[in-house]
């Protein structure tokens, strides 16, 4: 990949994880205020199990889901600044254009992706 390219995807990626970031500060506030709400009035030590509602069981799976992603896009700049990002992380063939520009963290070419959801 040339260095316009490889500069313009590490911007990308910056972009993304202030934005993913952001969201992820989002849910966790949100957290907060969804446990706030049904926690128990009494001075009984109240564990987050206890009040959670579906409400904060979607929050934490978008957390987990959001958090994730940033893992992702954090690995994806570490392959920016090793030269190894664009290609894929198993068989380190190129990953397409394409590819790069709908998933720009995307660690995998699409045959390995495919193989790998596959289970194969």
């Amino acid at each position: 990949m040339n260095p316009a390219k490889r500069k313009h995807y590490r911007e990308t990626l910056l972009a993304l994880r202030e934005r993913v970031g952001g969201e992820v500060n989002h849910v966790v506030e949100a957290l907060h205020e969804d446990v706030n709400i049904n926690a128990n009035i009494s001075s009984a030590p109240v564990h987050l199990a206890d009040v959670a509602g579906a409400a904060v069981d979607a929050d934490v799976q978008v957390l987990q889901t959001e958090r994730g992603i940033l893992d992702e896009i954090n690995a994806a700049l570490e392959r920016v600044a090793d030269g190894t990002f664009g290609r894929c992380i198993n068989c380190a063939a190129p990953i397409s254009e394409e590819r790069l520009k709908a998933i720009p963290y995307a660690p995998l070419c699409v045959r390995c992706a495919r193989s790998e959801s596959a289970g194969i």
